[in-house]
């Protein structure tokens, strides 16, 4: 099955909000094996989607349409579909009487423009919004399917996770689909292709692919056939090579996070853990409390971002600031194991860095120290990211969790 997904927003066609649903649907065809041949970005005008649609019309089977599903008058998209398609909208009943109740319960009057949201083309599938008020729509047109969803991802995803790819399933041709997922951390795409390269196949059964994200490389498993055993045995049988060749940079499959996996090990051995940072400013903590229950396990964290503080809250010397500086393997250590003692926990976590930009030639942007204080000693990793200040942040933040887990592998000695 050919696809194609047609973006519809001013915004999104100018630039000002960034295309986060284009990258999503990919990643989430491709697991199904669909073949998404175009990207289109039009801006609110009905000329411009109704010349969109017809194009995708005439080239793809699958056509799914995001944004211009709101309540003014330049969302435009679910009127102009109907109007190609020939196909009349419909009041869904349902649909306007939960309006009312979410309209009613803050307070504002449900007025006509607001329930033209409970307009659904004739004969469609609608597609509940939790998140929202417009309801997502599948259209089937003869061999064409559309899809028409909102526009904020926050509502997008959880619909398109709920419904729209299960019903994509179940119309595939290619009968029963898997997708597998293993997250790689620690190689870029070039290198992971290089080990892996023989493993790989676009076009085979199963379909073996790269994707790079921001900070860690997704390699896609995707196997199809007429029965679910010999399915599940393909990708088995793939992931199974895959992960002998890259051993401990495979750190999770499929929704696994590295904050899910790092807190599994804390979880399972009733370990407790601190961390002190410095340019990640409080982002490490963040991701260690994203998942449930972390109060178990997470003590406390410091964001020691001055050299004052670094003195005050951890006791680095000031001697040590001024001869070898904050960002130095010898801080690093300092931070994690005073971070460690100080909240009476098992591990202590540090990050000192540069996250730039700066015109110091003395200060080498993206040059981190992770330290790492156990039972067993304090580790220490320097790391040098590359990047704009949040793509160092985010991938010192990530390196300081995955220090932790191949120490829970007993890879970091």
């Amino acid at each position: 099955m050919k696809a194609e997904i047609i973006n519809v927003g001013n915004e999104v066609l100018l630039g000002y909000v960034l295309n986060e649903n284009a990258s999503f649907l990919s990643k989430r065809l491709a697991s199904l094996g669909i073949e998404l041949m175009y990207h289109t970005v039009v801006g609110d005008q009905s000329g411009s989607i109704s010349s969109a649609f017809r194009q995708a019309r005439d080239r793809v089977e699958l056509i799914i349409l995001t944004g211009g599903l709101g309540t003014t008058a330049d969302d435009l998209t679910k009127e102009v579909i109907c109007k190609e398609a020939g196909i009349p909208l419909r009041k869904c009943v349902k649909w306007e009487k939960h309006l009312e109740k979410l309209y009613e319960k803050v307070g504002i009057e449900l007025e006509e423009k607001r329930r033209r949201q409970a307009y659904v083309p004739e004969g469609a599938v609608l597609i509940p919004n939790e998140n929202g008020t417009a309801p997502g729509i599948i259209i089937e047109l003869q061999d064409k399917m559309i899809v028409l969803l909102p526009g904020p991802p926050e509502e997008l995803k959880p619909m398109v996770e709920q419904t729209v790819m299960p019903y994509l399933q179940r119309k595939s041709s290619a009968g029963i689909i898997k997708t597998r997922v293993l997250r790689v951390l620690g190689l870029g795409e070039a290198t992971l292709e290089e080990r892996i390269a023989r493993l790989i196949d676009i076009e085979g059964n199963p379909r073996v692919v790269l994707m790079a994200q921001s900070t860690e490389v997704h390699v896609y498993i995707t196997a199809h056939g007429d029965n679910q055993n010999l399915v599940e045995e393909m990708i088995q049988e793939r992931e199974n090579r895959i992960k002998e060749k890259l051993a401990s940079f495979v750190y999770g499959v499929d929704e696994e996070t590295l904050e899910d996996v790092v807190a599994r090990f804390l979880f399972q051995g009733g370990y407790t853990l601190a961390a002190a940072e410095s340019c990640t400013g409080g982002l490490l903590a963040d991701k260690l409390t994203n998942v449930p229950g972390s109060s178990n396990y997470f003590l406390r964290g410091i964001v020691c971002y001055s050299n004052e503080a670094k003195i005050e809250l951890l006791k680095v010397p000031r001697e040590t600031l001024d001869t070898m500086g904050a960002v130095s393997e010898e801080t690093a250590r300092i931070m994690a194991d005073n971070i460690r003692s100080t909240a009476a926990a098992d591990f202590g976590i540090s990050i000192t860095g540069y996250a730039g930009p700066s015109d110091e030639p003395l200060e080498p942007v993206g040059l981190v120290y992770i330290g790492l204080s156990t039972p067993e000693g304090v580790y220490c990793q320097r790391c040098n990211f590359w990047g704009d200040r949040r793509s160092i942040k985010e991938q010192a933040a990530v390196y300081a969790l995955n220090l932790l887990r191949l120490y829970f592998l007993g890879f970091v000695d």
